[in-house]
């Protein structure tokens, strides 16, 4: 009798244990489970970052490449006013030894419109017209260009004039507008030169 019980429990023991291994089974899978999405999270925070960051320096180098645009186009018109200076000088000089020569001439009774200047004086004033147009073309800054050509104007106006009393009012009225001019350029190309250096010194990063 004891031993039939003995063999009866041998045999149900293995089915006990099965059922209860059974019903421990999803005690398992939690810390599979928590694992791979630790792993999919990571993999996620991963790409974000790298994403961000890829789209940081794609930021950084379109921003470096604008500033170096920047950088040149401050150099460029900095270096077009330094030239513009003596070339204006040169042209307001020519044109006040054109109106002497005028002036010399009619007092010595030449008629005002048969005065013609001499081939020294012409050439100079030419040469002083000619070498303003490139350099007007590529001045951006525009109270500038706006007082370069009204200067401009002025002169070839007062080397017009059809009498000599027109002639002497324009002469009188370039002073004012050159002045300005120069010191508009002055002020320009010391806010370029500020502005170029701050482009320069910016922060590492």
């Amino acid at each position: 009798m004891l031993e039939a019980l003995y063999l009866a429990a041998a045999r149900a023991a293995p089915a006990t244990t099965a059922a209860a291994s059974a019903g421990d089974d999803w005690k398992w899978l939690v810390p599979v489970i928590t694992l791979l999405l630790g792993f999919g999270l990571k993999w996620l925070q991963d790409h974000a970052t790298e994403k961000g960051r890829r789209r940081h320096e794609r930021d950084l180098r379109r921003e470096q490449r604008y500033d170096q645009l920047r950088m040149r186009r401050l150099d460029a018109e900095r270096t077009n006013l330094l030239a513009l200076q003596p070339m204006v000088l040169r042209l307001v000089r020519a044109g006040n030894a054109a109106k002497k020569e005028q002036d010399a001439m009619f007092l010595q009774g030449v008629g005002w419109l048969e005065i013609k200047f001499s081939p020294e004086i012409d050439q100079e004033v030419q040469l002083s017209a000619l070498g303003l147009i490139p350099l007007e073309s590529r001045i951006h800054t525009a109270e500038v260009a706006n007082l370069l050509g009204d200067v401009v104007n002025r002169v070839w106006a007062m080397l017009s004039a059809p009498t000599k009393a027109e002639s002497d009012r324009l002469f009188d009225e370039i002073s004012q507008p050159h002045n300005r001019l120069h010191s508009v350029m002055g002020i320009a190309i010391k806010q370029l030169e500020d502005e170029n250096q701050h482009l320069g010194d910016l922060p590492a990063r």
